[in-house]
């Protein structure tokens, strides 16, 4: 098993995602890929309502590597392919999603219809393991049409980071000094 990247949180907005999680269901530690903010246009303003966190196993940066190591961050960022192979990795990922902003009334019932009774638990109980669902949903955050831009380039700017580290020298600094959601 490959060591764990030096990795930071991140902040967005007023929700810190830590450096690292073990999510429900996981044995592994899993380190922050990216984080950024799903919002709307909102009367020519853009309003922030979710904080979107995504987390990787150790191994999504030698697997990455393979094909991406020595890429600028602005190649990641612009390469569908790049959010393909983090999509379709063979590695374990994890999505954090928080609310900053509740969407109220027709916003909220245009953007997610799900339901808020007792059919969702506030505590998980189980784990979904199914590839396909996990990987559309990731794939609906930062693929091509991804609903957050900024996940996207956190993604990019932190695993070009890692990727393009120094071999040789043990590197203890921290990576991931993305300024997000700055529009």
């Amino acid at each position: 098993m490959s060591p764990s990247p030096s990795v930071t949180g991140v902040q967005v907005e007023s929700y810190v995602f830590p450096p690292t999680v073990k999510p429900p269901g996981s044995t592994k530690t899993l380190f922050l890929g990216g984080a950024g903010a799903r919002g709307l246009e909102i009367g020519g303003k853009f309003v922030k309502f979710t904080a979107i966190g995504v987390y990787l196993a150790d191994n999504a940066v030698s697997s990455l590597a393979v094909n991406w190591k020595g890429k600028t961050t602005e190649e990641l960022t612009e390469s569908v392919e790049f959010f393909r192979d983090i999509v379709t990795g063979a590695f374990e990922k994890f999505i954090k999603v928080t609310m900053i902003l509740p969407l109220t009334g027709k916003q909220y019932s245009e953007k997610i219809s799900f339901s808020i009774d007792d059919t969702i638990p506030d505590v998980g109980n189980a784990t979904i393991e199914n590839k396909q669902l996990s990987e559309a949903v990731l794939e609906s955050i930062i693929g091509k049409h991804g609903v957050s831009p900024e996940a996207k380039q956190s993604l990019a700017v932190r695993i070009s980071e890692l990727l393009n580290q120094n071999d040789n020298k043990a590197d203890d600094r921290a990576v991931g000094q993305c300024k997000c959601g700055d529009h």
